[in-house]
């Protein structure tokens, strides 16, 4: 009986024990189901077990009780993501702006025209594509707000041009520097971007060869309009209604005087004899007081190297008919290539040109200057903003042309800054679009270009190298390459619009290629291919450096005249269809 009852005495703690042991091991298994992955073919109720919580307060059960795990209901264990309203909307844009990891020889182009890795790859090639670092896209965050916010500033400051593919002519009866009125003719042409006018877009930074280096045929047009100036004088009509500085075919000799140096009587003296250039309306050394005419520093004989009279002696200048009348003609800067015309206000303002109201010689102004604006020349005579080329990068012709590189930028280039990087492909989308830049400024001099159509092709070469760089691991490598190709052709095409520059296209594209195989990351096959992309990398920077610095000879010191090159950047369709920028491109 002793024996009976301790064995009584024992079953309590026994089973106590039991349900202990239970409860851990449930522990144990939930805590290796939770921390695996849901297999194929695992039952709801193991999903649901191993999901569903302890019983708590296990350890306070009362004897011969045993801990049961809750048992979820079926959907509870489905609808682990229920579905939102709106959800299907938004699956395209977070598709674009998904946090994965950018595939080597895929990327976003590589999934738009299905293109797909071989079945086999070797290990080795595996493991390097695994290992690529993953980058984020500040420089396409950065260059895409920085191009909205241009563009909007320069809308909102210099407005719109009149919209389409021809010319604007407007025709209104203004006072010109005769006193009479004449019907007159501005031209503009037409921007089908919707954006600012050519001439607006000079003064921006567009990228215009005049304005970074002295060109020769506009050079040649100021110095002859200048040595025009040198034999005009003052025209004083009889009237006294006024007087304006003319050639002498200009002046009537019937309603006017045209008062010629030395032949009018007053012809002031310079070292002893008189002066054989002038008069010039309002403006004579003998009363001009700042800068004074004085030993050492009296004026030259010459009236085109006179300088800015800013105060006259006061007095009567009844003798001096050239001195004693209202002047209604100043100088006015016309038009993009230098052309000066002394005019009235209100014509200079009808032509958007630029009127000094402090000068009285087209010789005392540097219409240049006025044309390109932003920082002033360091000679006034030699154009030198050559800072254009990477400035234009940051302008577009409206606002169209913006959201075609807005769209462009947060595709491709957003796609290849992934892979890359933002210091590598920020270098190959600057240095593609100064090399495009610097061609167009070489063929096509007298058109102003702005816009990343050099980078955006340089980037579009981009896609080619890294084909070219995964060839042996895609399956069908050469469909992937016309597919491309087909783009691209269609692109080079589409160049041959107005306002389109396709010289810097074809530049940036091939910059663009040599950059890429000298900056974009890369995978090697073996000892021989690792070697060989290392000394490719060489051999490209040292041809991309030989064609730029071709390129800045060419520009600087050797300047080529090509008249065909018109037609591959423009196909004229009609008569005026490719006629923009260089409306007055007659410099004889």
């Amino acid at each position: 009986m002793s024996v009976l009852s301790f064995l009584a005495s024992v079953q309590p703690f026994e089973t106590q024990l039991q349900g202990t042991l239970s409860a851990i091991s449930r522990w144990h298994r939930q805590r290796l189901c939770c921390h695996q992955r849901p297999r194929k073919g695992w039952s709801p109720l193991v999903s649901c077990f191993c999901s569903s919580p302890l019983e708590r307060g296990w350890r306070k059960q009362k004897d011969g009780a045993l801990a049961q795990p809750k048992v979820r209901l079926r959907q509870e264990v489905v609808s682990v993501s229920p579905q939102r309203r709106g959800q299907r909307i938004a699956v395209p844009v977070r598709k674009l702006f998904a946090k994965e990891k950018r595939p080597y020889g895929l990327g976003m182009v590589g999934k738009l025209t299905n293109r797909t890795y071989r079945k086999r790859i070797d290990s080795y090639v595996k493991r390097q594509i695994e290992d690529m670092d993953d980058h984020r896209p500040f420089f396409t965050y950065w260059v895409t707000f920085v191009h909205s916010l241009i563009t909007i500033l320069a809308v909102c400051i210099y407005g719109i041009a009149p919209v389409g593919f021809s010319q604007h002519e407007t025709v209104d009866s203004v006072l010109r520097n005769r006193g009479v009125y004449e019907n007159v003719k501005y031209v503009q042409q037409e921007n089908f971007w919707i954006g600012p006018s050519s001439e607006a877009l000079i003064h921006l930074g567009a990228k215009f060869s005049p304005c970074m280096r002295q060109d020769q045929q506009v050079h040649s047009f100021i110095s002859a309009k200048r040595e025009k100036e040198k034999h005009s004088a003052c025209c004083v009509r009889n009237d006294k209604s006024g007087c304006v500085q003319t050639s002498e075919e200009e002046c009537s000799s019937t309603l006017a005087v045209w008062v010629k140096w030395p032949h009018h009587p007053s012809t002031p003296m310079l070292a002893g004899n008189k002066r054989q250039f002038g008069s010039v309306c309002h403006q004579d050394p003998r009363v001009c007081e700042q800068p004074a005419s004085m030993e050492p520093h009296e004026w030259p004989d010459d009236i085109t190297k006179w300088p800015i009279c800013t105060k006259n002696s006061a007095g009567n200048y009844t003798n001096h008919l050239h001195m004693d009348c209202v002047i209604t003609g100043r100088p006015c800067c016309i038009g993009t290539k230098g052309r000066c015309e002394i005019t009235s206000r209100e014509y200079c303002e009808f032509m958007r040109g630029y009127f000094h109201e402090e000068a009285t010689l087209c010789s005392q102004v540097h219409c240049m200057d006025d044309v390109c604006g932003l920082l002033p020349f360091l000679n006034p005579e030699v154009p030198d903003q050559f800072y254009r080329l990477w400035l234009s990068l940051f302008l577009h012709a409206g606002i169209l042309h913006c959201l075609v590189s807005v769209c462009f930028q947060m595709t491709i280039l957003r796609d290849l800054e992934k892979l890359a990087g933002w210091h590598r492909i920020s270098i190959i989308y600057l240095l593609s679009g100064i090399t495009g830049n610097l061609a167009s400024a070489i063929f096509l001099p007298y058109r102003a270009e702005v816009g990343p159509a050099g980078s955006q092709f340089g980037i579009l070469a981009c896609l080619f190298v890294e084909l070219f760089q995964s060839w042996q691991i895609l399956a069908r490598p050469w469909r992937a390459f016309f597919k491309l190709l087909a783009v691209v052709l269609f692109l080079f095409a589409f160049g041959l619009l107005p306002w389109i520059d396709n010289f810097a296209h074809i530049s940036g594209f091939i910059s663009g290629f040599f950059l890429s195989f000298a900056f974009l990351p890369y995978i090697s096959f073996g000892k021989f291919d690792l070697y060989r992309k290392r000394c490719q990398i060489i051999v490209f920077q040292l041809i991309f450096i030989a064609l730029f610095s071709g390129l800045v000879i060419l520009f600087y010191f050797y300047p080529i005249k090509c008249e065909w090159c018109e037609f591959l950047t423009c196909i004229p369709f009609t008569d005026k269809f490719c006629e923009k920028y260089d409306l007055d491109a007659q410099l004889h």
